[in-house]
């Protein structure tokens, strides 16, 4: 008998997932492209190397000035304003929502306000990374945050939407008692999960930026008025990268069961029968769960219009064309992973109880359902086409593709593939711009230490000649200059004058000497157009 059974596990994310890297990006390592809205995040010193040596001393000055309160401001507008050579370095561009850029263009380089000592407050702008890969950057679905959703589910489905056994029970004594275990005993030791890695494809962004932002779940009207969550009246929100939706089949990973049923349980060690589960039992307990939650959920929020519309109709539209039945034959699961997946998400049916922060002062509430939810929205100020976090669809050993699933799931994301072919032509000419300058700037400096070095060989060439060699030296120069500036001199010019001083005085030479000299005259008179001047070649005579 094999005790282990592998699956393969493809993904296909719903709504945008972010889960914790505990890193962010800052305007230090990324600039946005305000025109297409693309974030470009590169290395520190690949930045440097893509600079031009002037924009390299540029940038020093500023990082060696005074480390007040606003030196980052000044790196922040100074990598703004040389983005392009940054581009050109920097990994393959994300999307972010448009409120994202105008919030960028509006506070990089500033300061948000001043403080009551006058102390300035910097943007930083921090936008919060998703769970990714260091050796690629492409995004990664952990097999901890998958197996904890699954665990969820299981453990649902154990405790029958029963009340905690005692007042004192907690949540780890409440896994004890429904596992029969803890630690080596815990059943759920026999499940392994893998991470789940992105699948390359061509066009669609794998990630997006976006605001979440806190909506209430239950209109409240004060005085006639609506109230607004605390995070919504103070506009408070996060910047966060997340999955990008729909990518169909976008990642894969694997599962295993350590199959021990056919073994005596006399060890105690090993889990009860009840205990373990197949892949089908896995998967009817977490649609059990998940898929309840899931359309409790949107149905709540499409009543307070917040659903995006377009993203409403496809998820209908797959679950009818087949998707439903998938589900309910097992071959699929839904889950729910990553930050703002909601306290249900999180929690058992029948022992939920759920904190409730109240105002300054007071004292928090205890209640079976939170108010507020977190979503996904293009503007911080949205109250609508927002969308949920953390819904993932997962399909167990897929053999073919569903072309009707993947039709459904990815219609209406041809401006993303043409969105992302536009950034990547973009870069890769900026690239090229990049390697040009760079190759110009190398031969350039390749050629003035050539001219350097010819320089101080020509001075220390120069320091080893006599007096006499000296003249000669100097007036050779001053024929090579005229010969090259292509002026023509008559008899009385300076050339000329030059040559009959020197040879004035130069009775007394080494006869070497003279006979470079005359070589000279020769050349001089020949530029000069005198060869069959009488005087001049009377001249050069007393040089023989």
């Amino acid at each position: 008998m094999n005790f282990l059974k592998h699956y393969t596990l493809k993904y296909t994310p719903l709504s945008p997932i972010h889960i914790g890297a505990d890193e962010s990006y800052e305007p230090g390592n990324y600039v946005i492209d305000d025109e297409a809205g693309a974030l470009y995040h590169f290395d520190s010193q690949a930045a440097m190397a893509a600079f031009s040596e002037n924009d390299k001393q540029q940038l020093l000055e500023i990082v060696n000035g005074i480390p007040d309160d606003i030196l980052l401001t000044k790196v922040q507008a100074f990598f703004d304003l040389h983005r392009d050579p940054l581009i050109a370095c920097a990994r393959a561009p994300i999307p972010t929502a448009g409120g994202i850029r105008a919030l960028y263009q509006k506070r990089i380089g500033k300061t948000a306000q001043h403080e009551s000592r006058g102390r300035r407050v910097i943007n930083k702008l921090e936008i919060e990374r998703t769970f990714y890969n260091p050796v690629d950057s492409l995004p990664i679905l952990p097999g901890s945050s998958i197996k904890g959703a699954i665990r969820t589910a299981l453990l649902d489905r154990l405790n029958h939407n029963q009340a905690l056994s005692g007042r004192h029970e907690r949540n780890p004594q409440l896994q004890e008692r429904l596992l029969n275990g803890k630690f080596h005993t815990d059943p759920l030791r026999l499940l392994s999960l893998s991470d789940a890695h992105c699948e390359v494809k061509r066009g669609k962004p794998v990630c997006q930026v976006q605001f979440a932002v806190n909506r209430k779940r239950k209109a409240v009207i004060k005085n006639g008025q609506l109230v607004p969550s605390q995070a919504d009246s103070k506009n408070l929100y996060q910047l966060l990268e997340c999955v990008t939706p729909g990518r169909y089949r976008g990642f894969t990973g694997s599962l295993t069961l350590h199959d021990t049923r056919a073994v005596s349980h006399d060890d105690r060690k090993l889990p009860r029968p009840r205990l373990q589960w197949s892949i089908k039992d896995i998967s009817d307990a977490c649609n059990a769960f998940y898929l309840d939650l899931f359309q409790t959920e949107t149905a709540a929020m499409h009543a307070r219009d917040y659903l995006q519309t377009e993203w409403m109709e496809r998820i209908e539209r797959a679950l009818t064309n087949g998707l439903s039945k998938r589900l309910h034959d097992r071959e699929a699961f839904l889950l729910r992973v990553g930050r703002h997946s909601g306290a249900e998400a999180l929690t058992l049916n029948g022992v939920r109880n759920i904190k409730i922060l109240q105002g300054r002062g007071e004292k928090p509430k205890w209640e079976k359902q939170p108010k507020t939810w977190w979503l996904a929205a293009d503007e911080s100020h949205s109250k609508n086409a927002l969308l949920p976090f953390g819904w993932v669809l997962v399909e167990i050993d897929p053999v073919t593709p569903n072309r009707d699933l993947q039709q459904w799931l990815e219609s209406g994301d041809d401006h993303l593939q043409a969105w992302m072919d536009q950034q990547l032509d973009k870069q890769n000419q900026l690239k090229q711009q990049t390697a040009t300058r760079r190759r110009l700037e190398q031969e350039k400096i390749l050629a003035e230490r050539h001219l350097a070095a010819a320089q101080k060989q020509q001075q220390a060439r120069l320091a080893a000649l006599t007096p006499e060699q000296r003249q000669i030296e100097a007036l050779k120069q001053n024929l090579q200059q005229a010969q090259n500036a292509n002026t023509r001199e008559q008899i009385g010019g300076p050339l000329y004058s030059a040559l009959r001083e020197l040879i004035g005085g130069a009775a007394d030479w080494p006869d070497e000497d003279k006979a470079e000299l005359l070589g000279i005259g020769k050349d001089i008179l020949k530029f000069i157009g005198a060869e069959g001047n009488k005087k001049a070649k009377e001249l050069l005579k007393t040089l023989q």
